[in-house]
């Protein structure tokens, strides 16, 4: 008799280990039934509750695909269980030993909104892995205009939850896009000793210094000039009249774009470009798995907000395990020898990923599900740099 690895219980009980270590706070039923809610999403590819009761098996397989499905439901809709207190005690637990092989130690962290059509709001802030993210906190919202997603006291309360993450020996980088050029958010990052590059518009006063006059003058930023092959750097200027923080900014008027990149930081403005170059992966391929790459999440439609919470909660965690998956494939070549999935072309001489970390975990983990030749599956946790 041929010996099956990897069956969904062997899934089911690793995980439920690793929870009952992170998360000491759930209870028996709730260990036992979110892992096969992950096995579901992972096998199904989806949100769904009915996609993901009929990729459930074994002790599963016995019951109604409808009655499973509203089991699921129920743990949904549970407002007993707390989706930020699970995650949130995930990614401590996942960041404690976070493994970084660049020296400089420098972390982009990525403040942006996802939404869901028009019928949920997500205030995510993600960790770059390579050129992708993984979500480190979040907070769901009903609809595209809840005033409270858009508030910089919300903002202030991920960014102290995501610097308590990390030691001090970690250079944490905020990146965000137009939107949120508040003061208020800058001063508080530069406060806890970290670096910010935002995106500004261009019409915004600030108060920069007149060599000529001898003193600060007001200015509106389209005002200042740029250059089409190299960046224009303006340092310590005062962000808006009212504000008075002192800052940087850069402005990059690339060729081909009808807007330059006006950058506001309080760190080395040479770099501000670069690094707010990895805005866009870190988030916008995270957003991109839990949706038409990964998970469809805007499947879900005309649930209470508790149930896209609670659902979300565990799209967040999947995403995080398969990345996790991906960057052990890329690290530990040796335990997969046997397993031959395409990540990497040469191209002109250059090796170049060409299957991002996400989709290389959800390849390896859909292959080894149910397999007769065993094929490794990290449950530790741990995440590496990429």
């Amino acid at each position: 008799m041929s010996l099956i690895y990897n069956t969904q219980n062997n899934f089911a009980s690793s995980l439920s280990n690793f929870l009952h270590i992170s998360c000491p706070f759930l209870h028996k039923p709730l260990l036992k039934i979110i892992p096969h809610i992950i096995y579901g999403m992972i096998n199904s590819e989806s949100s769904v509750t009915l996609d993901i009761a009929k990729h459930l098996k074994e002790d599963f397989s016995l019951i109604q695909p409808d009655s499973v499905s509203r089991r699921i439901r129920r743990f949904f809709n549970n407002s007993h269980f707390n989706p930020y207190l699970f995650y949130d005690s995930i990614i401590k637990h996942v960041i404690s030993s976070y493994k970084k092989k660049h020296p400089d130690k420098r972390i982009h962290i990525i403040i942006d909104h996802m939404f869901s059509h028009d019928n949920y709001t997500v205030l995510m802030m993600s960790m770059r892995i390579g050129k992708q993210g993984i979500p480190l906190w979040f907070r769901c919202f009903k609809g595209k205009d809840d005033s409270k997603a858009f508030q910089d006291d919300l903002f202030i309360q991920g960014i102290n939850f995501i610097s308590d993450l990390f030691d001090d020996s970690f250079d944490l980088i905020f990146l965000a896009d137009r939107f949120f050029n508040s003061s208020k958010l800058m001063y508080h990052i530069d406060s806890l000793g970290h670096t910010y590059c935002f995106r500004l518009k261009k019409n915004i006063k600030i108060s920069i210094f007149d060599k000529k006059e001898n003193h600060y003058i007001l200015k509106w930023i389209s005002d200042l000039s740029s250059y089409e092959f190299h960046p224009a750097y303006y340092n310590n200027i005062f962000y808006t009249e009212e504000s008075r923080l002192l800052s940087n900014i850069v402005i990059s008027q690339r060729h081909g774009y009808s807007e330059p990149w006006i950058i506001i930081t309080n760190g080395d403005v040479t770099r501000a470009i670069k690094d707010y170059g990895y805005r866009f992966g870190g988030i916008e391929s995270l957003f991109k798995n839990q949706k038409s790459n990964g998970f469809y999440i805007e499947s879900i439609n005309n649930a209470s907000l508790t149930a896209f919470t609670n659902m979300y909660s565990l799209v967040c965690f999947a995403t995080l395990f398969l990345t996790i998956i991906g960057c052990d494939f890329a690290k530990n070549t040796k335990c997969y020898k046997n397993i031959k999935i395409r990540t990497h072309q040469i191209r002109n001489g250059v090796k170049v990923r060409v299957m991002s970390l996400f989709n290389t975990g959800l390849t390896l983990i859909k292959l080894a599900f149910n397999s007769l030749k065993y094929i490794r599956i990290p449950y530790s946790f741990i995440l590496y740099d990429s």
